[in-house]
């Protein structure tokens, strides 16, 4: 199966911008993969948008998506903890560009954490599952692969169940058609 985003020139556009500030690493972010894949994301990406998966409060930023494949910047200014969710059908890359991201896996013997640091990549294999720490200020550009379209479950229902936030899920569906709508027009 080919995809058309490659993690390693995520990781080398995450690698750019660590070191910069907050506003100029999410600008940069966006413009350095703008360069990298013109004809998928947009130099002017959509809105912010709250979520709520799994007990992990932040924004997203939506930067592509597809059936096969999708890429987002989400973070918080104040910290969030929670639960990964656990995708049978996706693998999903963490690229982190500010901050700092603990993680274990909630299954096996081992009680240690994971850290990951600005400019470092973390993969969350298919069938895993976390759990997570994302202290305040941290940023990441996380890129998914596989059957996206079974994360959607996770990704909205705490949002609208739980949270009972029907307006992110409304602005996640306009991101999602925008997309969408952008990739049917190349």
């Amino acid at each position: 199966m080919t995809y058309k985003i490659d993690p390693d020139v995520l990781h080398k556009v995450a690698k750019q911008v660590v070191g910069l500030p907050v506003d100029e690493i999410l600008s940069r972010t966006v413009e350095l993969l703008a360069d990298e894949y013109p004809d998928l994301i947009s130099p002017t990406p959509g809105r912010w948008v709250g979520s709520r998966a799994g007990g992990i409060l932040g924004k997203v930023r939506f930067l592509y998506f597809s059936a096969r494949e999708y890429i987002v910047i989400f973070g918080s200014p104040t910290g969030t903890q929670g639960f990964s969710g656990r995708y049978q059908r996706v693998e999903v890359h963490k690229f982190l560009l500010a901050g700092r991201i603990d993680s274990y896996d909630i299954e096996s013997d081992d009680t240690t954490a994971t850290t990951l640091l600005p400019g470092e990549h973390a993969c969350m294999e298919k069938g895993q599952a976390r759990g997570l720490t994302i202290h305040p200020g941290s940023w990441h550009l996380e890129y998914g692969r596989g059957a996206v379209v079974t994360t959607l479950p996770f990704a909205m229902v705490d949002t609208l169940l739980v949270s009972l936030e029907v307006e992110s899920v409304r602005r996640s569906a306009v991101e999602f058609a925008r997309l969408i709508g952008r990739r049917r027009r190349r």
